[in-house]
């Protein structure tokens, strides 16, 4: 109990950082052309590229010990960045550096959360604690946003990114205790993971359990950016204040959030352990396909809010906590290496290509962009199958 308390509280704390400054990410980059972003992309594949070998030599050293540390370094940039945005200099170039920096802040820093919890829990505990674990996380999601709305207007945008950064560290404090209590029976140290900084991509690409969660979030990201691209070009175009875009913004993050935690307190434990991950991993591909057939039927903000309500509550409520179940069942080294490449380096790449490739098909029409939507959604979903049945083999042989 005790570790689902402090693990909750610490990933809600960690998902209250980023969701404070999300709107506010997401406000500051319209400020410019919004046919840039897949530029943004680009730059933010070649940062991952940059940050990975870096974590995967770092680790080395003994990850438990090294993941509060990471978190302290992100909370220093965001101190930074609010004092450079609360400056006022070069706004369009501030919003574009701060884009790239927060999209890392994003997969790194959730992705190591989750290896350490992956390396504290079995999978038996896993199934059980994923789900109340994640509703902490979601909590922290809905308090990143009322405080976004709630400031706002009294510290501005500078402020919120400086609040993110004191919430990054609150969750560094929880780091600490969840190694305390998850540790308190055996008192077990921190052995290093063994192996060079390339192991995770070398085993990522000779293992094809490891390749199928590459493919999975590989579609995932595709399907993510190309309803990123038509919000950013329905809102830029219907929404000229930053104030507003922000606002707008952080409301329907808050929407998202109050129907990720139902779904994850209700729905999400029960489905799991009924059906197992597999089937539940399904469920995005499905919502997500819809979602874009009908934005590039009807680009409008009430359009856009249902498509983001609908697909961010599926992927955060029921995708997540399946997704990071599948590393339950891997060698410890593969999940803090592995894991980490398949979730920053493989999203990343995701979105690098997805963003070239939706420019084109939104360019060429929109019965194209259609058509690639319907055939990514049925390769996703045999991607989702087949995991499920390679994790029903791989826990047969885990204790």
């Amino acid at each position: 109990m005790k570790v689902v308390v402090c693990a909750a509280a610490t990933f809600g704390a960690l998902l209250a950082s980023y969701s404070a400054f999300r709107p506010v990410r997401d406000a500051l980059i319209l400020d410019g052309d919004p046919d840039q972003i897949p530029w943004l992309f680009s730059a933010t594949f070649v940062a991952v590229l940059a940050v990975a070998p870096l974590w995967g030599t770092v680790v080395k050293r003994g990850p438990r010990h090294v993941v509060p540390i990471a978190f302290h370094v992100f909370a220093l940039c965001a101190f930074a960045f609010a004092a450079v945005i609360r400056s006022n200099a070069s706004p369009v170039s501030v919003g574009r550096v701060f884009y790239v920096w927060s999209a890392v802040f994003n997969l790194f820093v959730v992705s190591v959360f989750w290896s350490l919890l992956a390396d504290l829990l079995g999978p038996g505990s896993a199934r059980r604690l994923y789900g109340p674990i994640a509703a902490g996380g979601t909590i922290g999601t809905i308090v990143g946003p009322l405080l976004a709305k709630a400031l706002l207007g009294t510290i501005g945008v500078a402020g919120i990114v400086a609040v993110s950064g004191l919430l990054l560290e609150v969750a560094v404090i929880g780091v600490t205790l969840l190694k305390r209590v998850a540790f308190v029976e055996d008192g077990a140290a921190d052995p290093p993971v063994e192996g060079s900084a390339l192991d995770g991509v070398r085993h990522v690409i000779g293992m094809p359990y490891l390749r199928s969660i590459v493919g999975y979030v590989l579609c995932t990201s595709c399907a993510a950016t190309f309803i990123y691209l038509a919000q950013a070009h329905i809102v830029h175009d219907l929404l000229a204040d930053r104030t507003a875009r922000t606002d707008y913004f952080a409301t329907i993050d808050l929407y998202v959030s109050i129907a990720t935690l139902v779904i994850q307190l209700v729905l999400a434990g029960p489905l799991i352990g009924w059906i197992g991950p597999g089937l539940v991993l399904c469920v995005l591909p499905l919502v997500q396909v819809t979602g874009l057939t009908t934005l590039v039927a009807v680009p409008s903000l009430a359009a856009l809010s249902v498509v983001l309500v609908v697909g961010r509550t599926a992927t955060h409520g029921l995708t997540r906590p399946a997704r990071e179940l599948l590393f339950t069942v891997i060698s410890r080294e593969d999940k803090y290496r592995a894991k980490n490449v398949i979730d920053t380096v493989g999203y990343r790449l995701g979105d690098f290509g997805a963003s070239w490739l939706g420019k084109g098909l939104a360019a060429a029409a929109g019965g194209a962009l259609v058509a690639g939507v319907a055939v990514l959604g049925v390769g996703w979903i045999v991607l989702a199958t087949l995991l499920g049945a390679g994790f029903r083999r791989r826990i047969k042989d885990t204790p």
